[in-house]
């Protein structure tokens, strides 16, 4: 799937950034991906469900609900987002070149960049302006929390019926980037030697312009962000967190017992860079 190689591609190149999302947007739902949301991906999107920092009676909670007993996770510290701010410029996996480095931005005519690859599968995720960057400091306190209420969020997520079937597929956001607009490439066949060509008109820091080819290109798949005059932040393009594993392990039995038994008592919150 297209959403799978775009993920898999830019992780390898770019692990330090977390998730790519091959469906930036938030399609209707309350808000964009905040700090805090507790949700999973589907086709490439992130799917929120509530907000661990937020209360029962929050409006963004007015879809799903909360889980059972919700209460706001209290942090030990009062200020805890750390903002920055993630440059223009094309993220490209390992088989791909592209003929610049730079997107080249306000200027009259639209800057294009043409990618190709070698004989493997690639992705692109082509960033016009600045992305807003958060991230937590706090990752003690969302790691615990993760830990101690994971059972019940994925019973809750179960419930709903919305096809989470895995622990491991609840994600806790501890960072995110959201974007004005963007433009995701995916090299799905693994002949080579195909290119595709990316045009951007930007002005000012919120007026975006794209010229992606019209038709499709055979192993090619391209999903274009918005365009337009003041565009907002609102668009995920990456996603950092936790997930919970249940890992099990072998204890040796001291005397001579037949068999190792298992502790299946083991979750272990894994940061996903």
């Amino acid at each position: 799937m297209d959403y799978n190689i775009f993920r898999d591609e830019l992780a390898t190149k770019c692990p330090a950034h977390g998730h790519a999302l091959w469906d930036p947007s938030h399609n209707g739902q309350h808000s964009a991906v905040q700090v805090g949301d507790v949700g999973f991906t589907r086709y490439g999107q992130f799917i929120r469900l509530f907000n661990v920092l937020l209360p029962r009676d929050h409006p963004s909670h007015k879809n799903f609900g909360v889980p059972e007993y919700h209460e706001p996770l209290e942090l030990r510290m009062s200020t805890h987002i750390n903002p920055r701010k993630l440059s223009p410029n094309n993220f490209c996996s390992k088989a791909v070149k592209p003929d610049r480095d730079v997107l080249s931005a306000a200027k009259p005519d639209p800057a294009q960049v043409t990618f190709s690859r070698s004989k493997k599968q690639g992705a692109i995720l082509s960033l016009p302006v600045p992305a807003h960057r958060e991230d937590t400091v706090a990752l003690g306190d969302f790691a615990k929390c993760i830990t101690k209420r994971i059972d019940v969020w994925f019973a809750f997520a179960r419930d709903l019926g919305l096809g989470v079937t895995r622990m491991e597929d609840i994600i806790l956001v501890t960072g995110r980037d959201l974007a004005r607009s963007w433009t995701n490439v995916v090299f799905s066949e693994n002949q080579g030697g195909e290119q595709v060509t990316i045009g951007v008109h930007v002005t000012g820091i919120c007026n975006v312009q794209w010229e992606v080819p019209l038709e499709d290109t055979r192993g090619v798949a391209i999903n274009c962000g918005p365009s337009g005059q003041y565009l907002p932040e609102d668009q995920c393009i990456f996603v950092r967190g936790f997930r919970v594993r249940r890992r099990f392990r072998i204890i040796p039995m001291l005397r001579g017992a037949a068999e190792p038994t298992l502790d299946a008592d083991r979750d272990e919150a894994d940061f996903d860079k």
